[in-house]
């Protein structure tokens, strides 16, 4: 895979239930996060309708650059170890 490939990303939102769809699909990296911030902060805030629970963003070869679950925020890539 070339990394002109790579450098597309995917934002994915996944539902209770298991359904998920995509949001954006092959665009950049900038792109796809404010995709990814819409989709949560939608998720969050819209009661009574189908509330993410998980949101994904994945490049171009199907590998998860960036994820956030509900009620535990964002779990990849996980925060940096502080120094002792």
């Amino acid at each position: 895979m070339s990394d002109e490939e790579r450098a597309q990303f995917s934002v994915h939102v996944f539902l209770p239930g298991g359904q998920n769809f995509p949001v954006e699909r092959f665009v950049s990296l900038e792109r796809a996060l404010r995709s990814a911030k819409l989709s949560i902060r939608a998720g969050l805030i819209i009661d009574g309708i189908a509330r993410a629970d998980r949101v994904i963003i994945v490049d171009g070869g199907g590998h998860c650059v960036f994820e956030w679950k509900r009620d535990k925020g964002v779990t990849w890539p996980p925060p940096p170890k502080e120094a002792a």
